[in-house]
């Protein structure tokens, strides 16, 4: 069976419902928005500029209700009805749609927010998660209703594999989606909240957390797995949980990431430390070699 919907974006359904016909003022005391409206918050600054822009040419494109008892629930024009509110009016032009059935103001509504632009990045994807899950279609059908493409609907999703601390911090603008989506490839929350607290407090670009996600993807030694057996005829074979250990352990007393690379088959490799700026080398410095090895190279 065809998967009902409504096209790209929501022109055709206005262009059907003949905009300039069936027009009518209501009270706004009797206009309510739906409770089931899955976007969360609403930018104050720009319900403030539309609010400004009503007082001076009024509200220009009808809102589209469904008579709900003695009042009206918004299908469609939740932003311009706040601003309106704010705006002091007494009423609002609507067209009132009762042709229109549940699920198609439900998808209406929906399709409506995803294509405001000042719409947060979580109640973002969360709208496409509502969208493809409510009326059962992929991904690039959700994209061809809200006029987006696929990536960007497939990256905005992405966003809500990170943890809830993350979602609020993106939500509240804290951190950009870019930050967020930097990310993506940790695995462990605790790695996670760590970066999210270096972006906030260090105040890391999207190209700094990046490096820094992928220089903690990078600590993990990568020596393959190999048989029981000794990695040479002659000396010690070091074991990878050996490595980890000492590999923590500097971390640790260095407070810094630690990196411990072993060659396949060898005993023998590379340690890599993670400085900053020129204090934190001093540092790194001083801990290994000595505090006065500084003043040995200032001779």
């Amino acid at each position: 069976m065809e998967k009902k919907g409504l096209g790209k974006g929501l022109n055709t359904f206005f262009l059907d419902t003949g905009i300039d016909e069936g027009v009518k003022e209501i009270e706004i005391s009797k206009i309510f928005p739906d409770p089931d409206q899955h976007r969360k918050t609403f930018s104050q600054e720009t319900i403030r500029e539309l609010s400004d822009s009503i007082k001076v040419h009024g509200v220009i494109q009808p809102l589209i209700v469904r008579k709900d008892g003695e009042n009206y629930k918004i299908v469609a024009g939740e932003r311009r009805y706040r601003a309106s509110i704010l705006a002091g009016l007494e009423k609002l032009p609507v067209i009132v749609r009762d042709d229109i059935s549940d699920r198609d103001a439900a998808e209406i509504a929906l399709i409506e927010n995803l294509q405001r632009e000042d719409l947060n990045p979580v109640d973002e994807a969360k709208g496409y998660e509502k969208l493809i899950s409510d009326f059962n279609i992929t991904q690039d059908e959700a994209a061809q209703r809200v006029g987006k493409s696929r990536v960007a609907v497939t990256n905005a999703l992405r966003l809500l594999k990170l943890p809830d601390e993350v979602l609020e911090h993106l939500r509240n603008a804290t951190i950009s989606a870019g930050h967020a989506r930097a990310l993506l490839p940790l695995k462990n929350k605790e790695d996670i909240l760590e970066m999210l607290s270096r972006i906030i407090n260090e105040g890391l670009s999207v190209r700094d957390t990046e490096n820094e996600v992928r220089w903690t993807i990078n600590t993990f030694i990568d020596t393959p797995v190999v048989e029981e057996k000794p990695l040479i005829k002659k000396g010690f074979s070091i074991s990878d949980e050996y490595l980890l250990s000492v590999q923590k352990l500097m971390a640790e007393r260095l407070s810094r990431r630690v990196k411990i690379k072993q060659k396949p088959g060898k005993t023998s490799g590379k340690i890599t430390l993670d400085y900053h700026s020129s204090d934190d080398l001093e540092t790194i410095l001083s801990a290994l070699c000595g505090e006065d090895f500084l003043d040995l190279l200032d001779k």
